[in-house]
This record gives C-alpha cells, structure tokens and sequence, in this order.
C-alpha cells in the first residue's frame, strides 16, 4: 500500500540553459563553446522553431559551435 504524506517540501530544479530563439530575428546568431550543450541546442532550436514557425542551423565553427536562425 502507498501512503500519502503532507508537508513534503519539492526539492529545487537547478536552472535550465536557456537559449535566445525568442530575441533573434533572421540572420542573428549565437556562439556555444561547450561542446556538450551541442545536441540540447539544436533540440532546443528545432523544437522552439517548429512551435514558432522558424528554422536553425547549427554549424561548427573555429571558436566552437554556432546557431543560425534561417528563417
């Protein structure tokens, strides 16, 4: 049996990473030098364009990674 308890605080969320998409217009772009945030970007960017109709590209750049809005 599971037993319901009151009073129990919810824990913190540690901060997401937040990206731009919503300040950028065509053309703009921003710079991603940790490599690991790579993939949650480009999801991040794929996901926010597809609910806003936008495009991104993600490309590889000397100082790190970089995204486009394209459209």
């Amino acid at each position: 049996m599971i037993e319901v308890e009151s009073d129990v605080p919810l824990p913190d969320v540690p901060e997401r990473v937040r990206y731009p998409f919503a300040d950028m217009r065509i053309g703009d772009s921003f710079l991603i030098r940790d490599e690991s945030l790579v993939k949650n970007a480009r999801s991040a960017a794929w996901m926010f364009g597809r609910r806003h109709g936008q495009e991104y590209s993600c490309r590889r750049v000397a100082e790190g990674w970089r995204v486009w809005r394209i459209l």
